[in-house]
């Protein structure tokens, strides 16, 4: 059964302890160092710029990928590679995921025996990485609630100005209705005026150009008075 087990795929991939780690020889893991040198500092919180309430504001928190959190908190890989990981990786293999878990254990418990890595070691390695994670978690945590407050915040300074912009365009519109109102009372009061402006003119023109009618009683005298004067040459 023991021979069966070493045979795993797992057993040939052991690698030479060149990284040191919690649980490592005292090796000082040189060729990680170079890397480590770029990563970003993810303790130190970015500092979020003021904006107004008409920009957007884009999105301030750093959410790295898990292997950038280990390297950040000193987690490096542990003699002959056995980690927490390698664990996993042996539980999620086509040997032995579909076993029971007491076998499952027992191939656990004897690959690591055979690679010299004692269950203390890697549960050092799996804390160390849970409480780097749980650190990074309540770093970010910390800074996204005070995202969420800020954007709270900018969204009622936004509700306010534009409940302000609002007000002051509603005016302006009432103040527009009313001058329209006025403006056409004004024009009608005009247009009135010009009508009997018009008709007046027209009225006067209208007496300039025609003679006056004769009066009936005026017309006759004047017959009478002509018939009278011829009447009297012949006699």
């Amino acid at each position: 059964m023991r021979d069966k087990w070493l045979e795993l795929p797992w057993h040939k991939k052991q690698e030479s302890p060149t990284a040191s780690g919690p649980e490592s020889d005292g090796a000082n893991g040189k060729g990680n160092s170079t890397k480590e040198n770029f990563m970003p500092d993810l303790t130190q919180p970015s500092k979020i710029p003021v904006r107004s309430a008409r920009e957007v504001p884009t999105f301030q928190v750093d959410l790295a990928p898990v292997d950038d959190i280990y390297r950040a908190a000193g987690i490096l890989e542990p003699r002959r590679g056995y980690s927490i990981h390698k664990v996993v990786e042996m539980l999620n293999s086509q040997h032995i995921r579909n076993l029971p878990k007491d076998m499952k254990q027992a191939a656990v418990l004897m690959a690591l025996e055979s690679a010299g890595v004692s269950i203390d070691q890697i549960q050092r390695d799996a804390k160390a990485r849970q409480d780097a994670l749980d650190a990074h978690e309540a770093l970010q945590k910390k800074h996204i609630e005070a995202e969420w407050t800020r954007k709270a915040e900018e969204v009622v300074n936004i509700q306010a100005e534009l409940e302000s912009i609002k007000a002051h365009y509603m005016a302006r519109i009432a103040q527009n209705m009313e001058g329209i109102a006025r403006e056409k009372e004004a024009f009608a009061s005009w247009v009135t005026a010009k009508q009997q402006e018009c008709q007046s003119m027209s009225d006067a023109v209208e007496l300039c150009l025609k003679s006056p009618a004769p009066e009936p009683a005026a017309v006759t005298a004047e017959v009478g008075a002509t018939t009278a004067h011829a009447s009297a040459k012949t006699v």
